[in-house]
């Protein structure tokens, strides 16, 4: 009987057969090369009209950015490497201030070679540069996370939380590519910091030093900045817990010196750039200051406004930009939300985890959260703006809420990756269990607030008139949408814990959630239009072909002028105005001085003398109400800046008599040419030179009334 049983044995184990490991599926089998090829996709899908049709982006910013493009290009082609524009504020530095820098970003032009060899076979839009750098940005956060044994299908949920940020989706909307270039860089440095401090080798220096040198040459100076604060946040947090450990202060100095090290490494890389930067910053607004850096009231212009965390629930329950928005930043055209199912998994991830990886992230999100509060939050912003070095060489705090956005989908996927690891306790459940009722109590409120509040919320948004009634409409709509997002993620996370739901199913359903919810953000702000509409935007007018044909140098003035400010670069004609984020501070201080303030038409300070307001309505002075004093100072600013023609669609001629209509349109509302009496050549002999104390007294003179420039010269 024993040898039946043997053979029994054996033929049941014949019977059996083993399972072989070709016959995994493939997406078990190479799970990191789906999620890479899901991201792609999927923002294919999302960016279908310009990268698979002949749609482009007509962004403001990348509007003023093209306005360089003639300049640069026939630089190059004349072989002669663009350094200065000539064609605004009455010339500037062009490369030093970043304005175009052009073979400079290492990484940027690889990509563009790699994307002409391509083009030789298939079809590539322009867009496609753009494109590249959100999957460089989608991968480096995917391989962050998976270096930390999260699972691939919740990594690709991080990545996707992190693309479709509508901060992240609007460096491309509003033309801030540098910016996106920039950010592409943050999670691998972040991953590279830790390795080196974990393992203190060669490749890790070298490879952090060259990222840190990368990131540089891409032009972006303030998300770097943000980079190297994230790493000193990180720096702090690693040290703090060596001390705990009781480690050796060796290794602490150890890794000061690496980390200094492979700074030095990426700036001595950059300096190519750096260094005129870094020279011309002494001379611009953003460092040629008595503090070394910008004024506190315009650094802290885009301020996080306290109030505005409510858009963290409800994307639009201040307004969703532009004429609907009702906040106190001067203007803003989308909602600072990373999505309802990212903040939601963010909590449960700091509920569920003590690690090292969500306790540094909490403190890393809670500190860039009070850092972009700006001069709403002056208890932490004053003294950072003060004693950090740098700092106050930068603007609109809430730019640092980039380290806030990975900080959540890093979070987020630590919350969902507990969820699905099925190890929870019953004191566990009891947590989830009551977090999610008071998430979801939070957002029940704030619905009831704008479903029974009606009046109380158009007072709140009584400042923007008319609209206020738009901007209840898509807070209320948004509400609900935020309530059915709630539900969902809400009743997939119920399901799980009861079993009901297999959890490998979670991040498939809160990836499908996530997209829904910001898709329907993100759409409102993208504005395609097609390509044709570029180039009518600067086709040539009447206006520019008359100035085009007078001979000999000078600048204009284009006052209540609708178009970009730099718009009339493109067409080579020099003005002494223009829109730039570093120009010359000196510029700066003479037009504050002499009454020239901008704004959104161009040149507002100088049409502002010939208007009054009579019976509630704007209308022109007479002539003789023309104050004087503001006359001169304008005639001297614009004598200063050999500016010799007037570009305005309103008849000036008539009052002020230092103005000559030379050009006249055909049609009503379309710009004229005033030609400027005074005008002075750019380089003149003066009878006088004053010679004053301090620049202060320099510029009251100059506005004084009493200054000409045709006869003086006034020196420090």
């Amino acid at each position: 009987m024993g040898k039946k049983s043997k053979k029994k044995k054996k033929s049941k184990q014949i019977q059996t057969p083993k399972p072989e490991s070709g016959k995994r599926p493939v997406l078990e089998k190479h799970p990191d090369l789906w999620a890479v090829l899901f991201i792609i996709l999927l923002l294919l899908a999302f960016y279908n009209p310009v990268m698979l049709s002949d749609k482009t982006m007509l962004p403001p910013d990348k509007v003023a950015s093209k306005s360089f493009q003639p300049l640069v290009e026939n630089a190059l082609e004349r072989g002669i490497y663009p350094f200065w524009n000539p064609y605004i504020f009455g010339g500037m530095p062009l490369f030093a201030s970043l304005t175009r820098a052009p073979y400079v970003d290492a990484l940027g032009t690889v990509v563009k070679g790699l994307i002409w060899l391509v083009r030789l076979v298939i079809p590539l839009t322009d867009f496609t540069v753009i494109f590249v750098n959100y999957v460089l940005l989608g991968v480096s956060v995917y391989l962050l996370l998976r270096s930390r044994k999260i699972v691939p299908p919740v990594a690709l949920y991080a990545s996707l939380a992190l693309l479709f940020v509508p901060q992240v989706v609007a460096y491309s909307a509003f033309g801030h590519t540098t910016k996106l270039g920039s950010a592409v860089f943050i999670p691998l440095v972040f991953l590279l910091v830790e390795r080196l401090l974990e393992k203190r080798d060669v490749l890790y220096f070298s490879l952090l030093g060259l990222a840190f040198g990368l990131q540089l040459l891409r032009a972006h100076i303030q998300i770097c900045f943000y980079t190297y604060l994230m790493v000193g946040i990180f720096f702090l947090y690693w040290t703090v817990e060596m001390i705990r450990k009781k480690e050796k202060a060796g290794l602490i100095l150890k890794g000061v010196g690496l980390l200094a090290g492979a700074l030095v490494i990426g700036v001595l890389f950059s300096s190519v750039l750096n260094l005129s930067v870094w020279e011309y910053s002494h001379y611009s607004i953003r460092g040629g200051g008595a503090s070394g850096g910008l004024e506190y009231g315009y650094a802290t212009n885009w301020s996080f406004p306290l109030t505005e965390i409510t858009t963290f629930f409800i994307p639009s329950f201040m307004g969703f930009g532009g004429a609907t928005y009702w906040g106190p930043m001067s203007f803003t055209d989308f909602p600072l939300y990373f999505g309802l199912t990212t903040f939601l998994f963010a909590m449960l991830g700091i509920l569920l985890n003590r690690n090292r990886t969500v306790r540094f992230f909490t403190v890393l999100a809670s500190v860039s959260l009070l850092i972009s509060f700006g001069k709403h939050f002056p208890l932490l912003y004053a003294p950072m703006f003060k004693l950090v070095p740098f700092f106050n060489k930068f603007r609109a705090p809430k730019m640092i809420q980039i380290l806030l956005a990975l900080s959540m989908v890093v979070l987020a996927a630590y919350g969902i990756q507990s969820l699905i690891r099925g190890e929870l306790s019953e004191t566990s459940r009891r947590r989830i269990r009551r977090f999610m009722m008071g998430f979801g109590g939070l957002l029940v409120l704030l619905f009831l607030v704008l479903l029974l509040g009606k009046e109380v919320y158009l007072r709140w948004a009584s400042r923007i008139g008319q609209n206020a009634n738009a901007a209840y409409d898509k807070a209320l709509s948004d509400a609900f949408k935020s309530l059915a997002v709630f539900g969902c993620s809400a009743g997939c996370v119920f399901l799980v814990l009861r079993q009901s739901l297999r959890a490998k199913w979670l991040p498939v359903w809160a990836c499908i959630i996530l997209c829904v919810d910001l898709w329907i953000v993100d759409v409102r702000f993208i504005d395609y239009r097609r390509k044709t509409d570029i180039d009518a935007y600067f086709r040539s007018t009447g206006e520019v072909e008359y100035l085009k044909s007078q001979e000999g140098f000078f600048r204009i003035l284009p006052v209540e002028d609708n178009r970009t400010p730099n718009w009339y670069q493109y067409h080579f004609i020099q003005s002494c105005w223009g829109y730039q984020g570093a120009k010359l501070r000196s510029i700066q201080e003479m037009m504050e001085a002499l009454g020239m303030p901008g704004g959104p038409g161009g040149a507002q300070g100088f049409l502002r003398k010939y208007l009054k307001v009579d019976e509630g309505r704007v209308v022109f002075k007479s002539p003789e109400e023309v104050t004087g004093s503001e006359v001169a100072a304008h005639a001297a600013f614009l004598k200063m800046m050999n500016v010799r023609y007037i570009v305005s669609p309103y008849n000036l001629s008539d009052l002020d008599t230092s103005l000559t209509a030379v050009y006249i349109p055909e049609f009503k509302g379309a710009n004229a040419v005033y030609e400027f009496n005074g005008f002075l050549p750019r380089a003149h002999f003066v009878d006088e030179v004053i010679q004053v104390e301090g620049g202060k007294t320099a510029l009251n003179f100059i506005s004084s009334g009493r200054f000409d420039p045709a006869r003086m010269a006034v020196i420090e």
